[in-house]
């Protein structure tokens, strides 16, 4: 049995709210402090989700030595901002997706984890979720025979407001940072960095992307279509086809999902996939278990692999903006 742990929250919006029911399921998850950008908004939150301290500054927090560890839920454009200042005070960073703006941002952030040896993990939540473990295991089970084929979806309207936090360029905006990123960590995490990458995409009046093609080809020739858009309900699922049948996550892909397989036979069989909660509690639990172990990142998901998803986000991005020059 591992050690209780003091969270806090900086940040008091919409994710923060899942990742704190999340935590409920956790005991040794103490739901101890809450920032927000307003005293009144981290008070109103801190009470909604049985928090016991709440600050009207970051600042504050990070300064409070009961906190051991920050999941950080900001917009896009200040994760490095907020990850560098948590890492500065000596706290344990869970910091959402995107990592970062860019590259040279992640590389900054994983130096400083080093040179402080204070834990540093991206919440992607999907990479500790049971459906998505059971997926990769299946695929290198030979369930499917050769994985041949990756087909993953991620959009949903979202009427256009260049006010709004997904359009706004200035906040990390657009379809590939923001939704992308599932697909892209699904091609990754099943097949390992591609090898190429073509790119087509749609802009918004911002400029930021709206509906964004990617095709990856990977080491051992496996491809990856992905697709990501602000302007159609896309199918939201992830199938994987190989040279016996497919196995297919179905929507949401990447939340706790259904876990099905196709043998070629014309029948899917639903693979058994036990989940608890609303999912964000086995990211929690990853960091906990790392910090009990001493570590300072994780081996399921290293600094590494982050490194290479951001590089990678940024070549997408760039050739998305190229394509709609």
């Amino acid at each position: 049995m591992g050690k209780n742990y003091s969270w806090g929250l900086l940040g008091a919006g919409h994710i923060a709210n899942k990742f704190a029911a999340g935590l409920q399921e956790l005991p040794s998850a103490k739901r101890y402090a809450v920032a927000a950008r307003s005293l009144d908004r981290a008070e109103a939150f801190g009470a909604a989700h049985g928090f016991e301290k709440a600050y009207g500054s970051y600042e504050a927090m990070l300064a409070d030595p009961q906190v051991d560890i920050v999941y950080i839920s900001t917009t896009n454009n200040l994760h490095f901002e907020h990850a560098m200042m948590c890492l500065e005070a000596g706290k344990a960073v869970l910091c959402e997706k995107p990592f970062a703006s860019d590259l040279k941002q992640v590389e900054k952030m994983v130096a400083k984890a080093q040179e402080k040896q204070v834990f540093l993990m991206e919440a992607l939540w999907s990479r500790f979720l049971p459906s998505m473990i059971q997926f990769k295991s299946q695929a290198k089970e030979n369930a499917i025979g050769r994985p041949l084929l990756l087909q993953c979806n991620f959009g949903f309207i979202s009427p256009f407001d260049p006010q709004k936090r997904i359009y706004n360029p200035a906040l990390g905006g657009g379809s590939v940072p923001d939704i992308g990123i599932y697909p892209i960590f699904t091609a990754m995490y099943l097949f390992g960095r591609p090898t190429e990458i073509s790119v087509t995409s749609t802009p918004t009046p911002t400029g930021t992307d709206w509906t964004t093609a990617i095709l990856f080809k990977h080491k051992e020739k496996e491809i990856s279509m992905l697709t990501s858009s602000f302007e159609a309900n896309l199918d939201n699922e992830a199938r994987l086809y190989g040279d016996r049948g497919y196995l297919k996550l179905h929507t949401m892909f990447h939340m706790p999902t259904k876990l099905s397989v196709n043998r070629n036979n014309g029948w899917e069989e639903e693979i058994p996939v036990f989940s608890t909660g609303n999912g964000y509690s086995y990211e929690a639990a990853e960091v906990m278990d790392c910090l009990d172990s001493g570590l300072i990142e994780s081996p399921a998901l290293p600094h590494a692999f982050s490194l290479e998803l951001m590089e990678v986000l940024n070549e997408v991005s760039r050739k998305a903006e190229e394509s709609y020059r």
